[in-house]
């Protein structure tokens, strides 16, 4: 996914209860949203707020603001 977004590919949100389930299961240790935050700056506040339908898909062009 991370590559393919160099390639110019966009990605999705995902569902975020398989997410959930898989942090509390110990699968990993750390989650991963520097894309998203690019993409959409009041992510947190969303997903927060539980308005997750209203999540931006990322976009390559959300790359030009690091530069």
């Amino acid at each position: 996914e991370f590559l393919g977004a160099f390639a110019g590919e966009s990605s999705e949100p995902a569902a975020l209860d398989e997410l959930t389930r898989r942090l509390e299961r110990g699968d990993f240790d750390l989650v991963a949203v520097g894309r998203a935050i690019l993409q959409d700056p009041q992510w947190v506040a969303k997903v927060r707020e539980g308005r997750t339908e209203e999540l931006l898909p990322f976009e390559r062009a959300a790359l030009a603001t690091l530069s």
